[in-house]
């Protein structure tokens, strides 16, 4: 939706910029007979044209990148994606921005350039402007020290404020969005790293393809050189047997030693376990958006293997994706699962967490149980688990970014509208200068100049904007797939790089009108009659 508003706006833009151009125009085919409407139905069906062309561009484009995305997400999510189409309702709402969004976003600029008078048109020098009757003009008129080329620049940027608004708004949406981008990313790593140094304290996972007496699993990795400590812990799938007499969703039930030192959860709501608590159960975050009638206090029921059994819930901690988790004491829990006293599960401590060393550690690991005749499943470091989650959430972060380009560039081309337009409007400046001495590259400079002052102001009023955006953008973020937000931090990175593009960009943007009024000769502005 936001794509589609900021493309209103560039249409206004260029309708705008069109009009503008076309006024001597309009004015002379008023004067041989032409109504208001006459010309309106001309400039809209010129608008339809563009809509049409537009779609016939687009749809095969967005066809083939959005059949690139369901593959991607049928490969990511495991499923086998067999048809392709455009459902009925896209469809409508494809000729809706085709060719509704358009003419709507064109009714403003359309209205006021053909309610012009005949003489109004013919003596048309580029529209009214009403720069030098403002508080900000005249405080631009008095500054004084700086370079007259730039005092020139900065007070053209606000000669036409109404347009510079419209350009303003695509560029600093797109700055806003670019760096809440950003922020989310450092929010996300920002939260991995709290929760991954919360909830998963070890460095390597070992899982059995059988269970095993705790003490032994235990000994027997603390003779593997770097081991500093080693915990085995209860587990179980499950799923919550609710009132209604439906399943939850799968509950990756776990069981952690009374006082092990490689948990230490988030609490958001409640407390942790206790070491004397029995059939009390902490829950991860993810129960608040899946299960929202769980509550402090309540008794719920846990179905596993072919037993329904009774926890009460003292707590909810903040955790690591979507997953429903729930944790309690191994003692107890061993005894309801009827496993006392073994374990499949066994969690280690080294002496250095690189991702390397971790790796070896866990090869050696392994190769010790198999030789004293243990079954290992597999293993996993702890290095692993946070970049696979990384790259789980980059996935949001890189459709955000691509939302975020999109905007870039729609604000780019809004941009260059603006400035080809405010070069035309002032073609007859330009031949004053230039009769007076001004060289191509003096000219190539003003307009130049002109543009980056656009986008350093639409960066400085994006970035602002860009707190409540990200923040926003954050906590719904987090709420969505860790049922809680994320820890907020605001990307110095992101603002930064934003202000180098949004320059770049503006000097792009302004670089071929800025060539074209370099190019005007004093005969060319003689022969101009716009």
């Amino acid at each position: 939706m936001l794509a589609v508003f900021l493309s209103g706006f560039l249409v206004t833009n260029t309708i705008s910029a069109m009009m503008a151009q076309q006024t001597r125009q309009i004015g002379i085919m008023k004067s041989i007979g032409a109504r208001t409407s006459d010309v309106m139905r001309m400039y809209f069906a010129l608008v339809l044209a563009f809509g049409v062309i537009g779609m016939i561009i687009a749809v095969p484009l967005a066809y083939l990148a959005a059949t690139a995305f369901t593959d991607f997400f049928a490969v990511l999510f495991n499923f086998n994606q067999r048809t392709y189409g455009i459902l009925p309702g896209v469809a409508g709402i494809i000729l809706f921005v085709g060719l509704v969004v358009p003419v709507l976003a064109a009714i403003f600029p359309v209205l006021r350039g053909t309610s012009i008078t005949i003489r109004e048109a013919i003596s048309s020098d580029g529209g009214p402007s009403t720069y030098g009757t403002g508080l900000l003009d005249r405080l631009l008129e008095r500054l004084r020290g700086l370079p007259r080329p730039l005092l020139l620049s900065l007070r053209n940027t606000f000669r036409r404020k109404g347009r510079l608004i419209l350009t303003l708004t695509t560029l600093t949406l797109g700055g806003a969005i670019f760096i809440s981008v950003f922020t989310v990313q450092a929010s996300i790593v920002q939260t991995l790293d709290e929760l991954f140094a919360s909830l998963i304290r070890y460095d390597v996972q070992i899982t059995f393809d059988g269970d095993y007496r705790v003490d032994r699993l235990v000994e027997e990795a603390l003779k593997v050189p770097d081991v500093v400590e080693a915990e085995a812990w209860g587990g179980i799938l499950a799923r919550r047997l609710r009132p209604d007499d439906t399943d939850s969703d799968t509950i990756f039930f776990e069981a952690p030693p009374p006082g092990s030192d490689m948990l230490a959860p988030v609490i958001i709501e409640g407390r942790w376990l206790l070491p004397n608590d029995e059939n009390a159960v902490v829950l991860s975050s993810a129960w608040r958006k899946d299960e929202p009638d769980v509550a402090i206090g309540d008794t719920i029921t846990l179905k596993f293997k072919g037993r329904e059994t009774d926890w009460v819930v003292v707590g909810f901690f903040r955790g690591i994706g979507s997953e429903l988790i729930a944790y309690a004491n191994y003692d107890y829990f061993a005894r309801e699962v009827r496993e006392p006293g073994v374990s499949d599960t066994l969690n280690v401590t080294i002496a250095r967490t690189t991702l390397d060393y971790q790796a070896q550690v866990a090869q050696a690991l392994e190769e010790h149980f198999r030789s004293v005749g243990l079954a290992v499943g597999e293993s996993s470091t702890a290095v692993d688990e946070k970049q696979q989650s990384l790259n789980q959430f980059g996935i949001i972060t890189s459709l955000l970014m691509i939302m975020a380009g999109l905007i870039a560039v729609v604000g780019g081309l809004g941009l260059m509208g603006t400035m080809s337009m405010n070069v035309l409007e002032r073609t007859r400046e330009i031949g004053v200068m230039r009769a007076i001495g001004a060289s191509n590259l003096s000219i190539l400079n003003i307009v130049i100049s002109e543009g980056v002052l656009i986008g350093l102001i639409s960066w400085a009023i994006g970035a602002a904007l860009a707190f409540p955006i990200s923040r926003v953008l954050s906590d719904q973020v987090g709420i969505l797939f860790l049922g809680a937000p994320f820890s907020y931090v605001f990307s110095i990175d992101g603002a930064l790089l934003w202000l180098g593009i949004a320059v770049i960009l503006a000097a792009f943007a302004s670089f071929i009108p800025a060539w074209n009024a370099s190019r005007l000769t004093v005969r060319d502005v003689i022969a101009y009659d716009g």
